[in-house]
């Protein structure tokens, strides 16, 4: 039902009042009407407060629907969740019925729209809030079943906090759909636009369908336009687009969007419910990463841990509380997988190689994308021609948008790219002069170059000529014998460079693995094609969560094996698609038989230490990222080693690393933030300081700015640390760690009013918290609001789910102090203290309480009461 239909006015007529017991509740204005609908404005004289009363309209207050909204009532009753509407009360009076409503100050999502131009975060905060609704509802078994812009409202709080709220929950019901109800969409049970392809068609709903309506919803608000162009044939027309036809691709409707929102939304909007997310909790979560790592990452790390949440179902959180500047996102931003691998044959000097951007000036005639195709004639002949040169690893790497040449080549350094290839393309007609330079990042400068003219209508040979053009730029010693050559038809071949064109552009489909295979099939030698086949089953595995195309892709390999192909190269193609599939097994034997035959590249060795460090295992992520160093100590391999150290509380190890790294890299700023963590956790607080404030002012995000508020905290700056707290609020409104951290300050400052406000705020917030990290604040704000039997239950909780987690123990020290218990206090205290945890982190009020009691050790009492 919407609330808000152009064609009511403000004021409720006589004709549409509801009968209600009009000793409680006094009508003022109609609010909006829908399909089914009325919703009234009305004050609640018994308990002074402004209510919606909403009631179904006469020509469908049916026995059926009273009783269906009587059902729905039932339910709704049981829903207390702050992003849903709440219901009051049902009346019913002379068979009619009504349902009193929380009223919302605010409008609606699709009207907010309109009217705001708001940030990223703030898109995502809201769409994380209306996950949290709607989770809530399925786990007690309600479906929507008519989820839209218009059925979310949106308040603005007095600290200018955003709050969705999700209404209308039940008043339409799905029903056989035949096209006679499809052109008459008030009887429909929801809004076409927003229906799933399963309820338009008629079949059993489960929580999926409302997913589907989700991925609607976020695609508008992120995108700024609808999935499904709606057209005037009308609501046949547009239910057979959603159950039969694709969606806008997102990137069409935002030509920005990053890959990871691109991914999500891919995966609400399936036709097919199975290939959803299976809840709204696991939406929630990948909007949740989104949200709280950013998204300058480097997508392809994002979108496989994205992948990794929604085929396994859950997020294992293990950062500790003060390393939130690290964290998942400091996983994501070490280096790009790379692509292909590399040889060492000889004794050469490693050499690792990137492609920049090709740069074309002037028209090609042709095809309409004949610009398209020679780009990516020429950047593939670049990578072909680094596969064939000795102990040479070919680096992923894409600028971000804006970056000008001088960052390019700081971004490389920071790969540890030693040598980067640059084509420029001058081109008028079917003929384009084309000069090529091999650069070295480290210097900036210019070591070789070439030039010549070539063809754009005999692409083939043109890619041939640049790809030897382009091997003999680099010295002599670093070359193999020429590959043997496999030609294709021109029509073949075109086919070939639309595929790799639109893998750039992450547009793809499963029918281009068909036409590649039919490509093997014709050209069974070439092994650009089988290359191609690797990375686009990939490509589709990531958007699908389809094992198929994994097994496909391992499938092809062995075909190349049986055709004697280069070996390594196809042990490194696998390697690469088993990142995917989690085999830790099958990823070992593959590495022990690169390391039996050559050196797997670098890049390919840090990939595996990225993806044990997101699962936690910190000791083998070590190992790997060691590796990866040995060969290419870049700024990124460097920094994995340190970041694995340091989440393993090797801190001497990590500091030592990341030491070296800023000796070599001045600019890497990921590095300050966790040296200013691992000072902060030693208590060198000073040090702590200097290292985060290192950090220029601007580049400071969200986590940056909490790490140093804690550091001023614990120094005793409060002013300074509730600035980078609030700081972190405008950034993320609702983060529970910033709000609990202002409501200490408070404490420390003897505010005591402003803290309780501070802490209930909290309290709030966390209602729903299901993740460790917002649980563990929980408890703690729970405790200082007295609320102590509540705040040791959920204690109690998180230390059987995460026993030997550093922040349970710290936040289980300060739950027990602040509730008294003395002993249990002194228990985990004395933990802490042996695990290293310096003095400064027990400068609380709760904790100096215990230098009196005479159940607490000495132990404890030498650090807490100095």
């Amino acid at each position: 039902m919407d609330i808000a239909d152009p064609e009511v006015g403000p004021q409720a007529s006589a004709a549409h009042k509801p009968a209600v017991d009009s000793e409680r509740y006094v009508i003022h204005s109609t609010l909006g009407a829908g399909g089914m609908g009325i919703v009234y404005l009305a004050e609640d004289r018994k308990l002074h407060r402004q209510v919606a009363i909403k009631k179904l309209k006469d020509d469908v207050a049916s026995h059926n629907a009273r009783a269906r909204i009587q059902q729905e009532a039932r339910l709704l009753a049981q829903l207390n969740h702050p992003n849903i509407v709440a219901l009051h009360d049902v009346l019913e009076e002379d068979g009619n019925i009504a349902l009193v409503m929380e009223y919302i100050d605010g409008t609606t999502l699709r009207a907010w729209m309109r009217e705001h131009s708001p940030s990223l975060q703030q898109k995502l905060s809201l769409l994380m809030q209306i996950c949290q609704g709607l989770q809530q509802a399925h786990s007690l078994g309600i479906i929507h079943r008519d989820l839209k812009s218009d059925n979310i409202l949106i308040t603005t709080g007095a600290s200018g906090k955003l709050t969705a709220k999700i209404t209308d929950f039940g008043i339409a019901k799905s029903q056989q759909l035949d096209e006679k109800t499809l052109t008459a969409e008030n009887q429909l049970a929801g809004t076409i636009t927003a229906m799933s392809p399963e309820q338009i068609l008629g079949k059993t709903l489960d929580a999926r369908s409302d997913l589907f309506s989700l991925g609607t919803i976020a695609y508008e608000l992120l995108c700024g336009s609808r999935p499904f162009d709606k057209h005037d044939a009308g609501a046949l027309a547009m239910a057979n687009r959603i159950t039969n036809e694709p969606h806008i691709p997102p990137q069409q409707a935002w030509a920005d969007i990053p890959e990871p929102l691109t991914i999500l939304l891919d995966k609400l909007l399936a036709k097919d419910p199975a290939q959803r997310p299976q809840s709204a909790q696991l939406v929630y979560q990948g909007f949740e990463l989104l949200h709280q790592q950013g998204l300058e990452s480097d997508s392809e790390d994002f979108t496989a841990t994205l992948t990794d949440l929604f085929t396994r179902q859950q997020v294992k959180q293990r950062r500790r509380w003060l390393r939130l500047a690290t964290g998942i996102a400091a996983a994501l931003v070490v280096g790009a997988g790379g692509y292909w691998g590399w040889q060492e044959i000889t004794r050469l000097e490693p050499q690792y190689i990137a492609v920049m951007p090709v740069e074309i000036n002037g028209e090609i005639r042709g095809e309409e994308n004949a610009v398209a195709l020679t780009r990516t004639m020429v950047r593939q002949a670049l990578m072909n021609s680094v596969s064939q040169l000795k102990a040479s690893a070919l680096v992923s790497f894409e600028p971000k948008e804006g970056q000008d040449f001088e960052a390019q080549l700081q971004a490389l350094r920071n790969k540890g790219v030693t040598d980067a290839l640059f084509a420029k393309l001058e081109c008028a007609q079917v003929r384009c002069e084309i000069e090529l330079q091999l650069i070295a990042p480290m210097a900036g400068e210019i070591k070789q170059q070439s030039s010549f003219t070539f063809l754009t209508d005999k692409r083939q040979e043109a890619e041939y000529r640049i790809s030897n053009s382009t091997k003999a730029v680099f010295s002599e010693n670093y070359l193999t014998e020429k590959e043997k050559r496999v030609v294709m038809s021109d029509k073949d071949y075109d086919s070939y460079l639309d595929i790799l064109s639109r893998l750039d552009q992450k547009d793809l489909k499963p029918k281009d693995l068909e036409l590649l295979q039919l490509l093997i099939d014709r050209y069974p030698l070439n092994t650009n094609l089988y290359k191609a086949f690797t990375s686009v089953s990939a490509k589709l595995f990531v958007q699908t969560d389809q094992n198929a195309f994994i097994e496909r892709g391992l499938a092809v390999i062995e075909r190349g094996r049986a055709h004697k192909l280069n070996r390594q190269q196809l042990l490194e193609q696998e390697l690469w698609l088993r990142t995917y599939t989690g085999d830790k097994d099958g990823f070992n034997k593959l590495l022990k038989q690169l390391d039996e035959d050559t050196s797997p590249s670098a890049d390919l060795i840090a990939r595996y230490a990225r993806f044990f460090f997101m699962q936690g295992e910190y000791e083998s992520g070590l190992h790997y990222a060691e590796q990866a160093s040995a060969l290419n100590p870049s700024a990124d391999n460097l920094y994995l080693v340190a970041l694995n150290n340091a989440v393993a509380g090797n801190y001497p190890q990590a500091r030592s690393v990341l030491e070296k790294l800023l000796r070599a890299f001045p600019d890497h700023w990921s590095s300050y933030s966790t040296l200013g963590n691992i000072e902060m956790e030693s208590g060198n607080l000073a040090a702590a300081e200097t290292a985060i404030t290192s950090i220029p002012e601007h580049l400071r995000g969200w986590r940056t700015r909490l790490n140093l508020g804690v550091c001023y905290f614990l120094q005793g700056f409060y002013s300074n640390a509730q600035k980078e707290f609030r700081s972190v609020l405008d950034q993320i409104p609702n983060d529970v760690s910033a709000k609990v951290l202002i409501a200490e300050t408070y404490v420390m400052l003897g505010q005591q009013e402003n803290a309780h406000q501070a802490f209930n705020d909290a309290i709030e917030i966390t209602k729903s918290a299901e993740g460790l990290r917002e649980r563990r604040y929980r408890a703690l704000t729970l405790a200082h609001l007295g609320r102590t039997s509540d705040a040791i239950s959920l204690t109690l909780e998180l230390q059987q789910e995460s026993p030997e987690d550093t922040d349970v123990k710290y936040f289980s020290a300060q739950v027990y102090a602040l509730s008294n218990q003395w002993p249990s206090a002194n228990y985990y205290l004395e933990q802490l203290i042996e695990q290293g945890m310096s003095a400064e982190w027990f400068n609380l009020p709760a904790f100096r309480q215990l230098c009196t009691q005479p159940h607490v050790s000495n132990q404890v009492k030498a650090s807490l009461c100095k």
